[in-house]
């Protein structure tokens, strides 16, 4: 009857047939455990056929069954390294990453030099997030041998603790291992773009593709750097070639519009941005961009300027619907919506809007001079003298913006002694 079993079991396992060969297998199991004497005879037996049953059931992702299965038997031998480790395995693939710590902490101390249960550990306290004793472990590790898998978790590690030196170091040591590993490469350049640091990351990025050209990873990293350079031309030519290879995602239509945004290429901004609105209009920053690119497309009806683009003041009116209250954003909001009815020559509602942003922004005496304008536009001159004297309290001799405003006074006091 064994014989027959383990032929059929055989066959099972050809076929890779696992439920069959887990009840096959589960059948031996019970026929030698009938009793403790039989128990006691068939120890070795038993522990190899339930492990190989948790194989078994692991290949079909029964983790919880297999786990069991393991537990039940490890009274036999407490020590074994096979049957520890497997149920380590167990524990960590059904989320039981505290059981499956303790278990790998043991098999450790059973076997100091294995590498593989130091690994272990340190995925797991990674994966916790406790990433300053992971990095202490890969680092036990990486003394005796330097994986790039390793060296990759301690950067990894390093960059979630905000310990962004740390973490270039640990990259640079995998890319001297794997030099051209895309996702290494990606990290790093996350990492210096944020300290833009932007001459690295184009250089790297120009390197990699002048021999993977269409490096769908690497592409959108260099457009990006060239964005963030000021590079603008260079930038929309990158995210225009992406396009080419059939990326029609957000951020190529955000970033060739906020490239043209940049150049004051209205046009061609709204087009692409309106592209990338009708993917996500979620992004505040996005609707904000789109309103200020349509303000300076000015409607027109004959011959005759129209006024504001009621497009413009839709998103405008969105923006601030969707802003969290955010002075640096409200003051960039404002003042866009100003600046869009000072093209228009609608004075009156210009000043409103100043009058909002720079109660956001105080330090921005910019907006006192623009509203000393708006009511020097409407002949209203005391009230222009009252914000272009607020301006020279604060403004600073030599500049250009303090010679207007003093050049303004002189006008307007001319013209008060000339109505009188």
């Amino acid at each position: 009857m064994v014989c027959n079993a383990q032929d059929r079991l055989q066959r099972a396992m050809d076929r890779y047939e696992y439920g069959a060969a887990a009840e096959i297998l589960d059948s031996l199991i019970k026929g030698m455990s009938a009793d403790s004497i039989m128990v006691s005879q068939n120890k070795d037996r038993i522990i190899s056929l339930t492990l190989q049953r948790a194989g078994c059931l692991k290949k079909l992702h029964r983790n919880e069954e297999a786990a069991m299965a393991l537990a039940d038997v490890l009274h036999l031998d407490r020590f074994n390294i096979g049957l520890l480790a497997e149920l380590a395995e167990c524990h960590m693939l059904t989320g039981r990453t505290g059981e499956s710590f303790q278990l790998y902490s043991i098999l450790s101390g059973l076997q100091p030099d294995n590498v593989y249960f130091r690994i272990c550990q340190a995925r797991i306290l990674f994966r916790e997030k406790q990433y300053e004793e992971s990095i202490d472990l890969c680092k036990v590790i990486l003394a005796k041998d330097s994986i790039p898998e390793i060296l990759s978790m301690t950067a990894d590690g390093y960059k979630n603790l905000g310990k962004a030196d740390s973490a270039l170091v640990y990259y640079n040591h995998v890319l001297r291992k794997k030099p051209r590993h895309v996702p290494t490469m990606s990290k790093k350049a996350d990492i210096l773009l944020s300290a833009k640091q932007y001459v690295p990351v184009i250089d790297m990025s120009r390197e990699y593709l002048q021999d993977d050209p269409d490096n769908m990873t690497m592409l959108p990293i260099y457009g990006l750097a060239l964005h963030l350079q000021g590079s603008y031309p260079l930038s929309i030519e990158t995210f225009e070639h992406q396009r080419e290879l059939g990326d029609d995602s957000y951020p190529v239509h955000y970033y060739i519009g906020l490239n043209h945004y940049m150049m004051d290429n209205w046009p061609r901004a709204v087009t692409e941005l309106e592209k990338a609105y009708q993917i996500d209009s979620s992004d505040v920053t996005l609707v904000y961009q789109l309103a200020h690119a349509k303000s300076h497309m000015i409607r027109r009806t004959g011959l005759e300027s129209g006024g504001l683009n009621p497009e413009s003041e839709r998103l405008y009116a969105k923006a601030l619907d969707m802003l969290e209250p955010s002075p640096s954003m409200m003051h960039n909001i404002y003042g866009s919506m100003a600046m869009a009815r000072h093209r228009t020559e609608n004075f009156r509602d210009a000043i409103k809007y100043y009058e909002l942003s720079y109660r956001y922004n105080p330090k921005n005496i910019s907006a006192l001079s623009s509203i000393g304008y708006c009511y020097e536009r409407l002949k209203e001159y005391d009230k222009a003298l009252e914000y272009y004297q607020r301006y020279m309290k604060f403004g600073k001799p030599g500049t250009s913006g303090y010679q207007f405003v003093k050049e303004s006074i002189d006008y307007i006091k001319q013209e008060k002694f000339m109505e009188e």
